[in-house]
């Protein structure tokens, strides 16, 4: 009786939880892309000239996410996100470590300006619980390979990017680091790297071939489930790639490196199908903020809280529970994956505390969800590009940004205007004030550092 019982539970329960019957639990491929901006794959069709048929064929094997956000239009708070299932605002680290050095990058970005920087921290603390320890502690195999930038400031004054390496992934609940330091991108993507990290490989190999390579290495010899979190450096300046791509793409070096990254996607699925494992194998395909260049129809890039900055890529495949062609519309965001890969684990998070994201099972089944949630965003940070120093709120359709400078807000329906072009905040006075509030009930909830007055600025004017 209690054998028959086990087999109702594995047949019935398991499936639902996304744990397929032939391996308890799946195996995970996360590819993070640096960078990478919402039109810059093939699948989103808004950029001809860019062509990504690996990646393209992920996408028509799972799930598109059509809504799908970095929590932060910079890399290193959306990686922590990524991490803790936190927001940055509640991590206390809003802002990508500068490799400048944390005082003089402040004085920097601050210099004229009526509000200094928010402070922030420069590195994920120890004492925060990552998705890496969860799974490990739960009988994975954890390897990360690529850019971590978690782990202290100031790695432009290194010859190696090793600035703080009780903070590396090795101590964060991976088993293997390979690449992960301080470094925000590398001083070359072809060896010699100058990578305290990573091994140079003959001269002229080139880093992301590599860092395919030992993920490719690394989850063929695992012996248990394993965690592949493959954290590309790609597609960050410095803009530099093979030959051959370069030509294959007229001379354009950015474009060149997404399709080297999209070949290396293709040798991926490639090692997954030839293993025998893709069936049981979670594929995610996301990118860290918003692109560096054009994101039409999008409004700006990297560093704004406009749709640009903020709006990424986001496909996943798990043949053993989604089904190909599938997309979703729901909106989500950085904080969502780390309940999302415990669930598909079955894990419990019982003994994690101050999660803010939601698991996106559901959504990978196919399911519709009925409920609306609100997501936020918290920069208290300078930029070039308009909306920064900012924070905003998107429910529905509705999206608000608060500048912090101007004590402004601004307006958006963004089923009718994704390009943020129209204000409407004038027209709709009352849904202004409910998002502001809810934004700033959030803020205070999780202890959001605010920008302070600059006080070398006199009658409004930077003292010189």
């Amino acid at each position: 009786m209690v054998k028959n019982s086990v087999i109702i539970f594995l047949t019935f329960i398991l499936p639902l939880m996304g744990i397929s019957k032939q391996n308890v639990p799946p195996n995970i491929l996360f590819i993070l892309v640096d960078d990478l901006g919402y039109s810059d794959v093939g699948y989103m069709g808004f950029k001809s000239d860019i062509k990504t048929p690996s990646i393209d064929k992920l996408a028509s094997e799972g799930v598109v996410f059509t809504n799908a956000y970095a929590t932060c239009p910079v890399c290193s708070p959306t990686r922590a996100s990524i991490l803790t299932g936190k927001s940055p605002a509640a991590l206390h680290l809003t802002c990508h470590i500068p490799g400048m050095g944390m005082e003089k990058y402040i004085a920097y970005r601050s210099k004229g300006k009526p509000l200094l920087e928010a402070e922030f921290v420069d590195r994920l603390p120890l004492e925060e619980t990552t998705i890496a320890e969860l799974l490990n502690n739960n009988g994975y195999q954890t390897g990360f390979f690529g850019k971590w930038h978690l782990a202290g400031e100031g790695s432009q004054m290194t010859t190696d990017g090793m600035v703080a390496p009780a903070f590396h992934p090795d101590r964060q609940g991976f088993d293997v680091n390979m690449g992960g330091n301080a470094y925000g991108q590398p001083k070359s993507y072809f060896s010699p790297y100058g990578n305290g990290t990573i091994k140079d490989g003959e001269e002229g190999e080139y880093l992301t071939n590599r860092l395919t390579r030992e993920a490719i290495n690394f989850m063929g010899r695992s012996t248990k489930p394993f965690f592949c979190y493959l954290s590309y450096y790609s597609v960050h300046e410095p803009h530099q790639a093979p030959e051959k791509h370069i030509n294959k793409n007229n001379g354009n070096k950015h474009h060149a490196m997404i399709s080297c990254l999209d070949e290396n996607v293709g040798h991926l699925l490639d090692f997954l199908d030839a293993k025998g494992i893709s069936e049981n194998t979670v594929v995610i395909f996301y990118s860290d903020n918003g692109g560096l260049q054009n994101n039409p129809p999008l409004r700006d890039r990297k560093g704004s809280l406009y749709e640009g900055g903020i709006r990424v890529p986001l496909a996943v495949k798990y043949p053993s529970v989604i089904k190909e062609g599938s997309t979703c519309d729901k909106p989500v965001s950085s904080p969502d994956f780390f309940p999302t890969l415990a669930e598909l684990a079955g894990i419990r998070l019982k003994n994690v505390e101050g999660l803010e994201g939601e698991s996106l099972l559901s959504q990978l089944r196919g399911k519709k969800s009925k409920q609306t949630r609100p997501l936020f965003w918290h920069f208290p940070h300078h930029r070039n590009n308009k909306m920064a120093m900012a924070a905003a709120i998107r429910e529905e359709d509705w999206k608000v940004i608060y500048e912090f400078e101007s004590d402004k807000y601004s307006l958006f329906n963004l089923k009718i205007d994704l390009n943020e072009s129209e204000d409407l905040s004038t027209s709709y006075p009352e849904k202004v004030k409910e998002l502001g509030a809810k934004l700033k009930k959030w803020q205070k909830k999780v202890n959001a550092v605010l920008p302070k007055k600059n006080l070398m600025l006199k009658n409004n004017k930077a003292i010189q």
